[in-house]
């Protein structure tokens, strides 16, 4: 806890004594979607943010991505 950067208590109930890592990301997410859409914040990305962060989640998540794109220029020249 001391070199958290924050922390948060999700309660339980019942017999319930921990919850695992990705029931509480979900809970949390949910909580925070729900909050930001009651008070209007605008957190949706527009179309060029959008694409932009797919084409980098791409870039570090496709094996040799560097030669597809070239492959795909290439063909798109033909």
């Amino acid at each position: 806890m001391q070199v958290a950067d924050g922390y948060l208590k999700i309660p339980m109930f019942g017999f319930t004594e921990s919850l695992n890592v990705s029931v509480s990301d979900a809970i949390i997410l949910q909580n925070l979607v729900s909050c930001m859409r009651t008070k209007n914040i605008n957190w949706k990305l527009d179309d060029e943010e959008h694409r932009e962060l797919e084409f980098k989640w791409a870039r570090k998540t496709i094996k040799r991505v560097d030669e597809i794109i070239a492959r795909f220029q290439e063909q798109k020249n033909l």
